[in-house]
């Protein structure tokens, strides 16, 4: 698969199979993720890889919070959607406006059942930044984050970054040893596409080349 393939193949996945993924595959995956570009090589970013029982104990956790009413409160600050830019906010609403047709008058609930599931997704990538990090650092994370998503599409796998995966950081050091001063930044739900699933019909388009690039000859 070559890289336009990838990047035009690569959709976010908001339900997985049940199926596993190979140990070796993930390597893999990680290990292609760290050729991305990073400042002065500095490569501040740590990932962690949650599986099997471990990731079974936060998908409990989480939606026992969800099902309490706890709203999620990330490491990383999260804006409203009235303080992004008029052309975000555009964006934004269009692709909310789809979600009904694309799922179904039934789309809030298929939607919040799904993301208080984790997606079921059969392996997280949790991307954690060091406290006082520089702000260039998260350029550096976001590029091995896609680097990383569009290795697992060559070797077959899907994958979901989103908020759901860190809105509950105290979930994710319950359960896996993360240094003090680690932030949780992201993380990337990887696992095989449920093409029977209605929330998998959810579609985004991205804006025409000329709305979004000016040419300086």
């Amino acid at each position: 698969m070559d890289v336009y393939q990838a990047l035009n193949e690569r959709h976010a996945t908001r339900w997985f199979t049940d199926q596993q993924i190979p140990k070796a595959t993930l390597e893999k995956i990680i290990s292609a993720a760290e050729e991305a570009p990073s400042w002065v090589n500095s490569q501040p970013y740590q990932a962690h890889v949650v599986t099997g029982e471990t990731l079974q104990s936060i998908r409990q956790e989480h939606q026992h919070l969800g099902d309490v009413g706890e709203n999620g409160h990330a490491d990383l600050p999260v804006m409203a959607r009235s303080d992004w830019s008029a052309q975000a906010q555009n964006n934004m609403q269009a692709w909310s406006d789809g979600i009904a047709q694309s799922v179904g008058p039934d789309w809030q609930k298929i939607m919040g059942d799904a993301a208080g599931k984790l997606y079921n997704a059969q392996a997280i990538v949790y991307l954690t930044l060091p406290e006082g990090y520089s702000e260039w650092s998260l350029y550096d994370l976001g590029a091995f984050g896609m680097a990383l998503m569009l290795a697992a599409k060559d070797a077959g796998i899907d994958s979901m970054p989103a908020y759901q995966f860190v809105s509950f950081p105290e979930e994710v050091r319950h359960n896996i040893q993360l240094e003090n001063d680690e932030k949780l930044i992201m993380g990337i739900g990887l696992g095989y596409h449920d093409t029977k699933a209605a929330v998998n019909r959810i579609t985004s388009t991205r804006l025409p080349i000329d709305q979004m690039t000016t040419f300086h000859d």
